[in-house]
């Protein structure tokens, strides 16, 4: 039995047969995105927080590459976020260029899917880096393979259709040079077509291409934190965080933060100075005497 707090609803979960990959809490969190948005947290405020206990911090413009629905609502309720497709709309396709949002976004989430972008996956990073602001950062989840080098799946993939064929799906490609290939060793992610996997990382290929691409330092998450259901085994894909400069917060982001924290301190002590009256309240004798006689104010559990 594994026994856990979700970072990003905060329920308390207890799941028999724990594995990284399925979803092990209700709201369909699973390893990886425990761990991306413990990143997020630790990038943002210092500490590892719930992601439903952030604060409302609206002048934090996020994007987000194909996020699942468990975390892309809570992140839409705190911050500037739009959530991007490559198939469908809002749809942003990471291979082109997008001049009008440059230096626009705080942070970029993309939760296994640059194994999916097609090559050269230079390119698609550089693109990233460009859409980020001076200190934005960019939170990956990401399969490694042990062996540490980038495997690139279709290097001479150019004009390319992925269609079924008997029980199976293949791929066709018209290389720059004209040359036509066929293959069928293909692997999907969770279905077909935009998720064919176009490549694996190793961990030192990977921190080279985000090198290439602009980043200049990166973060790995390999420390299990058990307290939020973390725990890494061979099969979970690596969450980091891709800094362009250490993150900083804008004074309209600080501003906010200041603000909500003052309102909840105030909160705080009103529902201190209550509990403190009723607390003097249900002792008095004559309260006592009156709920004996089915008068006066009655209080909850709650209260007290």
């Amino acid at each position: 039995m594994v026994a856990f707090t979700c970072n990003l609803c905060g329920a308390a979960c207890e799941v028999t047969n724990f594995a990284t990959e399925p979803a092990s809490c209700g709201c369909g969190s699973n390893v990886r995105i425990r761990g991306l948005i413990h990143l997020v947290s630790m990038e943002l405020f210092g500490c590892s927080m719930v992601l439903a206990d952030f604060p409302q911090l609206k002048a934090l413009r996020v994007l987000g590459m194909s996020d699942q629905e468990c975390y892309a609502q809570l992140l839409q309720e705190k911050f500037n976020y739009t959530n991007t497709y490559y198939d469908r709309e809002p749809r942003l396709d990471f291979t082109e260029s997008h001049p009008s949002l440059y230096g626009t976004f705080d942070f970029i989430l993309s939760a296994d899917v640059i194994e999916h972008i097609t090559p050269p996956i230079t390119q698609a990073l550089h693109e990233m880096c460009l859409l980020l602001k001076p200190h934005g950062f960019l939170g990956l989840t990401i399969f490694c393979n042990a062996q540490g080098e980038i495997r690139e799946h279709f290097p001479e993939l150019h004009e390319y259709r992925v269609v079924p064929l008997g029980q199976s799906m293949v791929l066709i490609n018209r290389r720059r040079d004209g040359a036509l290939e066929i293959r069928d060793d293909l692997v999907f992610h969770g279905g077909s077509g935009a998720t064919l996997e176009m490549r694996e990382f190793g961990i030192p290929a990977l921190q080279s291409e985000l090198s290439a691409g602009g980043f200049r330092e990166c973060e790995f998450l390999t420390d299990n934190i058990p307290e939020i259901g973390i725990m890494f085994d061979h099969d979970v894909s690596q969450p980091l965080i891709a800094r362009k400069d250490p993150f900083v917060m804008t004074k309209h982001s600080a501003h906010q933060m200041a603000q909500q924290w003052l309102q909840r301190h105030k909160e705080g002590e009103r529902a201190e100075r209550l509990a403190a009256q009723v607390r003097t309240a249900a002792g008095s004798k004559w309260l006592r005497l009156g709920r004996m006689l089915g008068l006066g104010p009655r209080f909850n559990s709650d209260d007290l």
